[in-house]
């Protein structure tokens, strides 16, 4: 009687080309891949600046903020890939108030996005009635901020 070989392992060709199959899965997938990630990082640099606006716009309706806004006042919060800050003549006091507040550090607050923009800018501007205009200077970034999709 002829003794079977005992064949628990696979072959150099099954090997070859399961190690082909996988590279051809991530040549496809990976551009998706990164595509998805890059989309996550210009989701985060909306979702900060939105929140920024938004803690502003909280602080400025505060009648008891201990450094309000005046009429009048103009602001610039620069965000780059290395960290956040504000330019103003006369309403850091209020700006850092309004972020420190809400636990916001903007020496913290970076840019995450590589494609799209590599910093934003914040511009606002306390109009008479009290209320803060808010506009942006990457026309990119300002689009996203209103919701329009970009390339």
């Amino acid at each position: 009687m002829k003794k079977e070989m005992n064949n628990k392992g696979f072959s150099l060709v099954e090997l070859i080309i399961v190690i082909a199959i996988m590279a051809i899965l991530i040549v496809v997938l990976a551009p998706q891949y990164l595509k998805y990630v890059e989309k996550s990082r210009n989701s985060t640099d909306v979702t900060n600046a939105t929140e920024i606006v938004t803690a502003i716009q909280v602080y400025a309706a505060d009648p008891d903020a201990a450094k309000p806004f005046a009429k009048g006042e103009t602001f610039k919060i620069t965000v780059t890939d290395s960290a956040g800050s504000i330019t103003t003549d006369t309403a850091a006091g209020s700006v850092a108030d309004a972020l420190t507040q809400t636990g916001i550090t903007i020496g913290d607050t970076k840019c995450s996005s590589k494609t799209r923009w590599t910093q934003y800018i914040i511009n606002g501007k306390v109009e008479d009635n009290g209320s803060i205009t808010f506009t942006y200077d990457n026309g990119d970034f300002s689009n996203a901020m209103k919701g329009k999709s970009g390339s």
